[in-house]
């Protein structure tokens, strides 16, 4: 006769993690594909870190907002916060509502696989100063020896180009995007970037500002 023990508490958490799994094929599949940012209020919501965290973990499944603050080691109320502005902004969205005692949880889900800031919103001048902050930080990181102004010139460039380069990829696709197709979108967005005219012109200038060795200063002799 075989006898067979069955550990509740493991087989617990095997369920748990199947539920998850589940959860997220489910909010996967019921995801729009892409969704264009064209709305500079809605183009800063992704200038926040917490936000980002929130919206990649959203984007893997659906969470509570009492998960979030567990997840990412901060207060339920500050979660809380973001959601609603996230939700306010149609970045995320309610996937259902679960009944605990006398309280009712909302779940949240991504409402895009993909989001994708519009190369138009480049030229505006929110987008201007935050990569002014960026240049900065840059320069005095890897040591570059240009000013900020001009560094800061090639990068909103850079940034133009390349979500030009992923909505002209974007719009090649016959299907729908499938999880783990990151690398090859990245690798096709690069080279729709590198055949643009506008981007020769971005890396001569590139290479006029920084010199010799990468950094601004010229080789040693």
């Amino acid at each position: 006769m075989l006898i067979v023990f069955i550990n509740y508490s493991s087989l617990k958490f095997v369920f748990y993690r199947l539920k998850k799994f589940l959860s997220m094929l489910f909010v996967f599949a019921y995801m729009m594909d892409v969704m264009i940012i064209r709305d500079l209020d809605v183009a800063k919501m992704f200038f926040d870190d917490t936000r980002r965290r929130i919206l990649h973990l959203l984007k893997m499944g659906e969470h509570s907002a009492t998960e979030l603050a567990r997840f990412l080691g901060i207060s339920l109320q500050a979660v809380s916060y973001h959601l609603k502005l996230l939700e306010k902004h149609g970045l995320i969205e309610v996937s259902k509502t679960v009944k605990k005692r006398n309280l009712v949880e909302k779940y949240y889900r991504a409402s895009a696989k993909i989001y994708v800031i519009s190369c138009t919103l480049a030229e505006s001048q929110f987008f201007g100063s935050h990569v002014k902050d960026i240049a900065s930080l840059a320069i005095e990181t890897f040591g570059l020896r240009c000013k900020a102004e001009k560094f800061s010139e090639l990068l909103r460039a850079y940034f133009k180009l390349r979500s030009k380069a992923l909505e002209d990829v974007l719009a090649w696709r016959r299907r729908s995007i499938e999880r783990g197709l990151g690398p090859a979108l990245e690798f096709l967005t690069m080279m729709r970037m590198v055949s643009y005219p506008e981007f020769d012109s971005l890396v001569s200038e590139f290479s006029k500002i920084v010199g010799g060795d990468g950094n601004g200063s010229e080789k040693a002799a």
